[in-house]
C-alpha cells in the first residue's frame, strides 16, 4: 500500500497543477473500430500498463518493471503505445509495440516529461514537461527528435489532446486563475479559451469526428464528465455520482466513452454511451485501475481507383507503366505493390509502386511479342488491411521482322503496288518490234483471151470462137 501511495504522489506531482487528480492526461480518440482498452493498474504491486477487450475480458499485462509505467496512449495506427515511466529515475516518455515489446525511451531530461498524446498522422507526440520551470506543452517527432516548446505561460499548461484533423491541440490551463479548456494551433499559436467557469475544467478529449470535446469539471461540486461542442458551446453533464469520475476517452466509433471512477471505493474502469447512459463497470478488484485509452482498430482497407497503363498497345521493347490512385483515411498506407503474371495467373511477380504526391506508379518489364500480361495492384495499410484491384491484362504485339504486323502488311502492300506500277510503266513505255514486210501476193495470170474471130450480125458485138448466142442481144449465131 505504501508503494502504491508513493507512486500516486509521484504522478500527481509530475502531471498535475496544484496536485489535483483531475489533471491526469487524456488522448484524442482516433477514428476506427473499437479495439482494446489500455490502462494502468497496480494489480501486480506497482503501476504497469495493461490491455483488455472492450467488455473487460482478456486482461493482458504489457509492461513489467519495478518502477511505475502509466498513462498509455495508442498510436493512430494502433501498432504502438506511448506511455510515461519512472524506470530511469524520473518521469520520461517511452514508446512500445502494442504487445509490450520494443520499449524505447523518447525523452531524456532531468525534469519530468509526461502525458503523451499522438498527432492524428502518427508523426508527432505532444507532451507535458517541467524542463523550463513550470508545466508547459511540448511537441516532438514520434522518434523523440525535434522537441519544441509550444506554450509559454507562468501558469500550468498541460494535458494536450490533438484534434482528429490535426489542426488544433486542446489542453487545460490555469493561466486565468483556474483550470479551463483551451485550444491552440499545432505550432502553439492562437490559444483560445473554450470554457469559462469559476470551477476547474480539465482533461479535454476530442470525439473521433472532431465535433465534440469530453472533459471533466467540478462545477457541480465534484468531478464529473461533461461534453461540449468543439467551439465550447452546448455543455452537457454526462455522469452524476458523488465519487470522482474522470479521464474520459472516446471510443474510436464515437458511440462510447471509457473513464475511471472510484464510485465503488477504489479507481476502476467504466464505460458508458456517449450520452451518459448505460454505465458499465469493466474492471473489479481492490487495487487501482486508471488512465484508460481506447485502441483505434482500422478495419477499412485502402481504396484503389483510376488504374491506368501506358502504352495501350505495347510492343516487345516497351516497358509498361501502371498508375493508380490509392487512398487510406484511417491508419495510412504501408505498402503498394504492382503484381503481374505472364502465365495466366499461376505465378505473380511483385514490383513496389512509389508515389511522390499522387498517383502511385509502377512498371512492368518488356515482354516477348504475343505474351498476355495480367496485372493487379495490392495496397496494405498500417493496420494490416489489404485491398486488391481487379485483374487487368494486355497482350504484347507480335512483330514480323521487327515490325508491327499492321505496318508490315501495309509495307508489303505498298511494295507490291510499286512493283506492279513499275512493271506497267516499263511495259507501256517499251516500243513494239515491227513485223517484216509481207511477201507480195500475186494473182494467177488468166489465160490470154483469143482475139475475136467474128461479130454478131445483129449488134456487132465481138464474139469468141464457138459462141452460139450473142451475149448482148441473144441472137442465135449457129
Amino acid at each position: 500500500m505504501l508503494l502504491v501511495a508513493a507512486a500516486v504522489i509521484m504522478v500527481l506531482v509530475s502531471c498535475t497543477y496544484a496536485a489535483l487528480p483531475s489533471t491526469q492526461p487524456v488522448q484524442a480518440a482516433f477514428l476506427g473500430t473499437n479495439g482494446k482498452i489500455a490502462f494502468s493498474s497496480t494489480r501486480d504491486g506497482n503501476y504497469e500498463i495493461y490491455a483488455m477487450n472492450p467488455d473487460g475480458s482478456g486482461v493482458t499485462r504489457l509492461t513489467n518493471n519495478p518502477a511505475s509505467d502509466e498513462w498509455p496512449a495508442w498510436s493512430p495506427d494502433s501498432t504502438k503505445i506511448a506511455f510515461m515511466s519512472y524506470r530511469d529515475g524520473n518521469w520520461e516518455i517511452y514508446v512500445m509495440s502494442a504487445d509490450g515489446s520494443g520499449v524505447t525511451r523518447l525523452t531524456n531530461n532531468p525534469a519530468s516529461d509526461h502525458c503523451p498524446a499522438w498527432s492524428p498522422d502518427g508523426t508527432k507526440i505532444a507532451f507535458n514537461s517541467y524542463r523550463d520551470g513550470n508545466g508547459e506543452i511540448y511537441v516532438m517527432k514520434s522518434d523523440g527528435t525535434g522537441q519544441t516548446r509550444l506554450t509559454n505561460d507562468p501558469a500550468f499548461d498541460g494535458v494536450p489532446a490533438w484534434s482528429p484533423d490535426g489542426t488544433k491541440i486542446a489542453f487545460n490551463s490555469y493561466r486565468d486563475g483556474n483550470g479551463e479548456i483551451y485550444v491552440m494551433n499545432p505550432d502553439g499559436s492562437n490559444p483560445t479559451r473554450l470554457t469559462n467557469n469559476s470551477a476547474d475544467d480539465e482533461q479535454p478529449d476530442w470525439s473521433p469526428d472532431g465535433k465534440k470535446i469530453a472533459f471533466i469539471s467540478n462545477r457541480d461540486g465534484n468531478y464529473e464528465i461533461y461534453v461540449m461542442n468543439s467551439d465550447g458551446s452546448g455543455v452537457t453533464r454526462l455522469t452524476n455520482d458523488p465519487a470522482f469520475d474522470g479521464v474520459p476517452a472516446w471510443s474510436p466509433d464515437g458511440k462510447k466513452i471509457v473513464f475511471e471512477s472510484d464510485r465503488d471505493g477504489d479507481p476502476e474502469i467504466y464505460v458508458m454511451n456517449s450520452d451518459g447512459s448505460g454505465v458499465t463497470k469493466l474492471t473489479s478488484n481492490s487495487v487501482w485501475d486508471e488512465d484508460p485509452d481506447w485502441q483505434p482498430v482500422d478495419l477499412t482497407p485502402p481504396s484503389i481507383s483510376n488504374v491506368k497503363y501506358t502504352p495501350q498497345t505495347p510492343q516487345p521493347t516497351d516497358i509498361v507503366t501502371v498508375i493508380a490512385n490509392i487512398t487510406e483515411a484511417e491508419s495510412g498506407i504501408k505498402t503498394v505493390t504492382l503484381r503481374y503474371s505472364t502465365d495466366g495467373g499461376t505465378t505473380w511477380t511483385s514490383v513496389a509502386m512509389v508515389s511522390g504526391d499522387t498517383p502511385y506508379t509502377g512498371t512492368i518489364p518488356a515482354q516477348a511479342g504475343g505474351t498476355t500480361v495480367q496485372f493487379k495492384i495490392r495496397a496494405e495499410d498500417k493496420a494490416g488491411n489489404i485491398a486488391e484491384s481487379t485483374v487487368a491484362s494486355y497482350t504484347v504485339k507480335a512483330l514480323i521482322f521487327g515490325l508491327d504486323p499492321m505496318m508490315f502488311y501495309i509495307l508489303i502492300g505498298v511494295l507490291a503496288a510499286v512493283i506492279v506500277g513499275v512493271a506497267i510503266f516499263f511495259l507501256r513505255s517499251r516500243k513494239p518490234k515491227e513485223a517484216p514486210p509481207a511477201a507480195p501476193v500475186y494473182a494467177p495470170t488468166p489465160p490470154p483471151t483469143a482475139p475475136p474471130t467474128a461479130y454478131c450480125p445483129g449488134c456487132g458485138t465481138p464474139l469468141s470462137p464457138g459462141t452460139v448466142f450473142c451475149p448482148k442481144c441473144g441472137r442465135r449465131l449457129q
